[in-house]
């Protein structure tokens, strides 16, 4: 890759103006007249050398020998180095971006490329909200860019469908809900029989904390779930399963797929065992009949793992998971965890009890990547109060929009629906909190998904009327301002993609992709592309159906399909 390369030419020059060992970095300028890349190399060694950085950086400068890479070197105040890549190579990259021949840079989480996102997560028997369609976004995103860097990646999703949430929608179903209406229920479609879950999650929450009575019995049914004995069992699976087939239906709406579903019900007995297990090597103590972790000894919280019920909490649960998911599909790099900020506590307890149970397996291998909540204006979402944007809602809505100011047939309006929204998620950092406001979300302008798609299918449109498949040197190309611009993003694809990657940071694609639809369209209203001639005409060929080419690669990455007419 060219920022090894060019790093690599740096060291050596660096190392023969006297600074050893330290390790190069490479910035892309905010400013493009700063040069292609930047590095604050001088000014980290100036103290230690006891030296003026400028002549630190000068004198790396004059070590940088002559080559095919670099054209331009720079040296600015206080002691930045500022380099330019050489018009011929990034010629070669156009043409290169433009027979779709783009690779990306190995970049591994260890030494085995392999690793499990764990992501998704919705309960049965509620709604599935905006709040998931942001977890799902961004962990189908970190799946594909991950893959693009060469790992091996299994995708897993833990469904809880046990616990009281569950206990309080069947004590609604049980005790509130007529068999008559009931029947009715079952011949229903499957968004109306999931609407009603949801509803009676609700309902059942209000009888849980007014009344003792209605509270007793939710417990009993709760009960009954974990052994899997009762009178409720029977309804238990049979709503479950209309659970799991509207999100199999939601999995496919948004191209994403897992070769793995663990539901919260298979780990109960396990984590009991393994907890008791905890328990005779004295990591978990007996406290008030539970079963709990102390944690104040490793700077942790005090969490309990079996309740005095006898039954395991979801942090025993997690160990049984974490067994499971970890001797499945073989030994794994890393297992990282896609869920809010509210589990920072849970899963730095779990994490500590599975390497005290097992340091070889585990230690270092668990990260819990703490993305933030979709907000409402009016605060944060609740199933328990029924105030929940369902994922469903949005895209549909969005749908609907896009068929009106597009005119254009279902099939197109559906994946720019599905652009729309998942866009407005992954262009935001993921720790950043999203305040949902719909219009905005689903904006055709600016900033958005069918923006995006709107200049990819602009590529396709030029590019239907003319042939690009010949290369060609050229010899006498005067470029201008915006082919420059144009011609300078393509080399940095392969960098982003990396940084990504890296730092778990699909907006850094999706924000590029912006930069680069913007230069392009901009380009596009200055510049005949068709009506040229020559090798002028070609080379803006190669420009446009080298954008294509990143766009349709950069949109797949992030989880978006593309269309080629609007």
């Amino acid at each position: 890759m060219i920022k090894e390369e060019v790093a690599k030419l740096l060291q050596s020059a660096s190392e023969k103006a006297g600074v050893k060992n330290i390790q190069v970095e490479l910035e892309h300028p905010a400013n493009p007249q700063f040069g292609d890349y930047s590095t604050s190399i001088a000014l980290k060694v100036a103290k230690n050398l006891k030296k003026n950085p400028v002549e630190i950086a000068e004198k790396i400068s004059e070590n940088l020998s002559q080559n095919e890479l670099i054209e331009k070197v720079e040296v600015i105040k206080p002691g930045f180095i500022n380099l330019w890549l050489s018009q011929n190579y990034l010629l070669d990259v156009a043409v290169k971006t433009s027979e779709d021949k783009i690779t990306f840079s190995p970049y591994s989480l260890g030494p085995l490329k392999k690793l499990m996102i764990e992501f998704a997560h919705p309960n049965t028997h509620k709604l599935f909200h905006i709040g998931h369609l942001r977890n799902i976004s961004i962990g189908e995103s970190l799946v594909r860019i991950l893959q693009a860097s060469g790992n091996s990646v299994i995708r897993s999703n833990y469904q809880g469908d046990v616990g009281l949430h569950i206990a309080k929608c069947l004590w609604y179903i049980k005790y509130k809900t007529s068999q008559g209406e009931l029947n009715k229920i079952r011949n229903s479609p499957l968004h109306e029989r999931i609407k009603f879950l949801g509803d009676a999650y609700a309902k059942g929450q209000v009888a849980y904390d007014e009344s003792v009575e209605y509270k007793n019995q939710i417990i009993n049914i709760n009960g009954m779930i974990y052994n899997q004995k009762g009178d409720v069992v029977p309804l238990w699976k049979e709503t479950k399963n209309w659970s799991f087939e509207y999100f199999s239906e939601i999995y496919k709406r948004v191209y994403t797929k897992f070769d793995r579903l663990y539901p919260e019900s298979e780990f109960a007995k396990r984590g009991v065992e393994i907890c008791k297990a905890a328990e005779e090597k004295n990591i978990l103590k007996k406290s008030e009949g539970a079963l709990i972790f102390i944690g104040k000894e490793y700077g942790l919280d005090t969490r309990v793992f079996i309740n005095s019920f006898g039954y395991p909490t979801y942090e025993g649960k997690e160990l049984a998971l974490a067994e499971k998911e970890f001797s499945e599909f073989g030994e794994l790099d890393k297992c990282i965890h896609i869920v809010t900020p509210e589990q920072k506590s849970f899963f730095n307890v779990t994490f500590k009890v599975e390497e005290l149970l097992d340091a070889k397996k585990f230690k270092n291998k668990q990260y819990h990547l703490a993305y933030e909540w979709v907000k409402l204006k009016s605060g944060k979402m609740s199933s328990r109060t029924g105030l929940v944007i369902e994922a469903e809602w949005v895209i549909d809505q969005a749908k609907k929009k896009i068929v009106q100011t597009f005119k254009c047939d279902k099939n197109t309006a559906e994946i720019l629906a599905v652009a729309s929204v998942k866009y407005s998620f992954l262009k935001n950092n993921v720790f950043a909190q999203i305040a949902f406001d719909f219009a905005e979300s689903i904006s055709l302008e600016g900033n958005s998904g069918p923006y995006i798609i709107y200049t990819y299918v602009r590529t396709q449109s030029v590019l239907e009327k003319a042939d690009v498949s010949a290369r060609k040197k050229f010899a006498n190309l005067k470029i201008t301002k915006e082919e420059n611009d144009l011609l300078r993003m393509f080399y940095q694809f392969t960098d982003i993609v990396r940084k990504s990657g890296k730092d778990l940071a699909p907006n850094y694609i999706a924000n590029y992709l912006y930069d680069l639809a913007s230069k392009y369209n901009l380009f596009y209203q200055k510049h005949p592309i068709l009506k040229s001639e020559g090798e002028t005409k070609h080379f803006r060929l190669i420009l446009t159906k080298a954008v294509g080419n990143i766009i349709k690669q950069g949109l797949y990455l992030l989880g978006i399909e593309t269309v080629n007419k609007m």
